[in-house]
């Protein structure tokens, strides 16, 4: 139980984290958009700010790195868990 009630809380921390800084308040002062959103000419723009908004963001850089590195202690404690089962 306590294990779950630690993984809820470094969630809502690494979701209030993230929406903090990716919060922008000048998306509600503008209307809606009167031409299409997704314009197929202009897909390699997009796909040069998404990879700038996504790596100038510093909060979304560290949880990637995070999450590599969780991903690599969990691998490291399941080799060293399987390794003592096979010595007892």
């Amino acid at each position: 139980m306590k294990h779950k009630i630690a993984a809820i809380m470094l969630s809502v921390i690494m979701v209030l984290l993230i929406g903090v800084q990716l919060m922008d308040f000048t998306v509600f002062s503008l209307s809606a958009p009167t031409e299409p959103l997704l314009n197929p000419a202009d897909w390699d723009i997009i796909g040069q700010r998404v990879g700038e908004l996504m790596w100038s963001y510093r909060v979304v850089d560290v949880l990637i790195q995070v999450t590599l590195l969780l991903a690599a202690v969990i691998g490291a404690s399941a080799m060293f868990r399987s390794m003592r089962k096979e010595e007892n």
